[in-house]
């Protein structure tokens, strides 16, 4: 290492990235789909082990793969399935969705995902973690439902033979394997564990119709994020007004990992500061000019209105020149300079403070 080495940019991560993901996607299409694929018939999945680890980590070095069986090619699924996840780590999101979103088609053999599917919606699964086997069928869990997230506590008979960090670590994978990793985090926001059995004991399966409901109350025809409107003061007695997708979470749309916060002063104001009726108008037609430059690599996920100013939060891909065309589109503001600041955020932290 040099004396004045100097940590790699974003871009220049992103650059790498994306050279070791077009090296993967052609060795599996040549050759790493078949082998894999043999690999498992013959019930020897260890024989591909290298091969693939050695691929997904020179992409980045903290993401994990795994194997797993598809549905049936007669009722329209693959064989096969291939995961490559983030475990979680929201700065890793971006890259496994690239990942898959370079993707051959699904086929007959093998389909991809980039996040833990609901391996056992059951409940029937034993889990090897620490040293113990649980049994996950005898899992319970308290729940409690709070706007759009619930709060999930998981009780097993084994807990109190374990350390803290193995109850953690086979709560995560049971609520995983249950609902899948995606579903885990829109939508439950804290996970904890007791050795106490709850007083009114759910078995872990029962989280599914939680987040069924969840999913059907903040999402709209589409799949798609719905809006909620805020109502706030400011620090001096200011009146806000915020407006913000939910589930405002980065894994709705995990390649777009640069916040792009858009601050336009608008002159059609009410006495509060808020914006008249043809300044809303006119805020609304801008919003969509915005967004319709981004032409896909990017989309507005809340804005802040106060004071003769409105904040839009986009996120867009860092990959792309969305930020500059975003910058290119704002000229054309006719009350006042508009300014564009972006930040590399993976994990949307910038819109932390609008989550509902």
């Amino acid at each position: 290492m040099g004396l004045f080495s100097r940590r790699k940019s974003p871009e220049s991560v992103a650059r790498a990235q994306a050279l070791a993901i077009d090296d993967f996607w052609h060795w599996w299409r040549t050759t790493g789909a078949r082998e894999t694929a043999e690999a498992i018939d013959d019930r020897a999945p260890e024989r591909i082990t290298d091969a693939v680890s050695k691929r997904v980590h020179a992409i980045d070095g903290a993401l994990s793969w795994e194997l797993a069986a598809g549905a049936e090619a007669a009722d329209g699924g693959s064989r096969h399935v291939l995961v490559v996840t983030p475990e979680g780590d929201p700065a890793l999101r971006a890259v496994a969705r690239r990942w898959l979103l370079a993707a051959p088609e699904p086929d007959a053999t093998w389909e991809y995902g980039d996040s833990r599917r609901a391996t056992a919606p059951d409940g029937r699964l034993t889990l090897g973690v620490g040293g113990a086997r649980i049994d996950v069928a005898r899992a319970t869990i308290a729940a409690r439902v709070e706007g759009p997230v619930v709060d999930v506590t998981v009780h097993h008979p084994d807990f109190a033979d374990l350390d803290e960090d193995v109850r953690r670590l086979a709560a995560f994978l049971m609520l995983d394997a249950t609902i899948g990793e995606t579903e885990v985090e829109l939508w439950v926001r804290e996970i904890g564990t007791t050795t106490v059995p709850p007083l009114d004991p759910v078995p872990l399966p029962g989280l599914r119709s939680v987040v069924r409901q969840l999913r059907e109350q903040y999402t709209d025809a589409d799949g798609g994020p719905t809006w909620v409107l805020l109502h706030g003061v400011r620090h001096d007695g200011t009146p806000l007004v915020a407006s913000t997708q939910v589930p405002l979470k980065a894994v709705t749309a995990p390649h777009f990992d640069t916040h792009a916060g858009v601050v336009v002063p608008y002159t059609d104001q009410t006495p509060e500061g808020l914006p008249g009726p043809d300044g809303l108008a006119e805020l609304r037609r801008f919003e969509d000019h915005l967004a319709g430059r981004l032409e896909g690599c990017g989309r507005l996920v809340a804005h802040e209105t106060s004071g003769g100013t409105r904040l839009l939060h986009f996120y867009v891909d860092g990959t792309t020149p969305a930020v500059e065309q975003l910058e290119a589109a704002v000229v054309g503001w006719s009350q006042g300079r508009v300014r564009v600041q972006a930040e590399h955020d993976p994990g949307w932290s910038g819109v932390q403070h609008l989550r509902v």
